[in-house]
């Protein structure tokens, strides 16, 4: 559901019609990430707006700012100008590790996977992004699904009513999500969120038994806060399941339970207004439900702290 794109900063910043046509195209909310590549893919789009009016200039200054809270990642990706230009280092990359697709302004290489610039539109195949999606409910799959969250936000939440540690298709989920986050955004904070049920463990309970739980599930150097949340009477309902993050969120209908790929589960792109407010909505001062406390914090090796 998210995809990754290779924008050439020249391509786009030197027109402020075509950069507002195609940055508009890309969010988290609509599927389609601009990959950060270089790693001055800022500098390098201002720049080739120099020839804009003052006004041109900061508009589209001020939707770089927009952008990176929800619009373009940090690729991490190698890029080496002794090796060619722009467009040859998308290609070499792609080579490596595709890109959904590669928007620049001229395709002299004629590749397939190029799209030009003035002729974008999300018509073209390689710009369809579906804003949902039915994934089998292992843990590789759910994780594979959540994976550009996973790598990019900074705050990560885990929001499902019924999640339970005692569990192993919980856990394996959790496992699998854990280790991409520790893979590429390791000072990343997790969270799980889940709802106050009068006959079922709480986090007094996950607190005595954290080490046997936990085990194997957190890796080393990271940690997870629990939360456990009560309904108010005449108030919200906690139903709803959720990855949530700064950068936005996904609807996940059956949950994080991996109970085979014989099955899958509906997931959908979230609003990233709708995101931010559930995301609000889980903060440790939040009044929306009510905080059954303990907030517990569990490390790789077991121990647990109390927020």
């Amino acid at each position: 559901m998210l995809h990754e794109y290779a924008v050439e900063p020249q391509a786009i910043g030197s027109s402020w019609e075509r950069f507002r046509y195609v940055i508009e195209k890309f969010g988290f909310d609509r599927g389609r990430l601009i990959s950060q590549f270089p790693k001055h893919w800022f500098r390098e789009v201002y720049q080739a707006a120099e020839g804009l009016t003052p006004i041109e200039k900061k508009r589209i200054e001020e939707a770089l700012n927009q952008a990176k809270k929800n619009k373009v990642v940090r690729s991490q990706r190698p890029y080496d100008p002794v090796a060619g230009d722009w467009l040859q280092n998308a290609l070499t990359e792609h080579a490596r590790l595709p890109f959904r697709a590669i928007i620049a302004a001229q395709n002299s290489a004629g590749s397939a996977a190029v799209l030009l610039a003035d002729e974008l539109n999300e018509l073209l195949p390689l710009m369809t992004a579906p804003q949902d999606s039915a994934v089998a409910r292992d843990a590789s799959s759910i994780a594979t699904a959540l994976q550009q969250l996973l790598w990019h936000g900074s705050r990560i939440l885990f929001v499902d009513p019924f999640f339970d540690p005692y569990n192993a298709a919980y856990k394996s989920t959790l496992r699998e999500c854990l280790a991409r986050v520790l893979a590429m955004n390791a000072t990343a904070t997790c969270e799980i969120h889940y709802r106050y049920h009068r006959d079922k463990p709480d986090n007094n309970d996950l607190e005595r038994e954290a080490a046997r739980l936990f085990a194997g599930i957190i890796p080393a150097g990271m940690s997870v806060a629990i939360y456990c949340w009560r309904e108010k009477a005449g108030g919200a309902d906690f139903h709803a399941r959720y990855l949530l993050t700064d950068k936005g969120g996904i609807g996940i209908d059956a949950g994080f339970s991996a109970d085979g790929a014989h099955q899958t589960t509906d997931m959908h792109l979230m609003s990233y207004d709708l995101s931010q407010q559930r995301l609000a909505s889980f903060a440790r001062t939040a009044t929306d439900y009510d905080l059954v406390a303990p907030i517990i914090t569990v490390c790789a090796n077991g121990r647990v702290t109390r927020l």
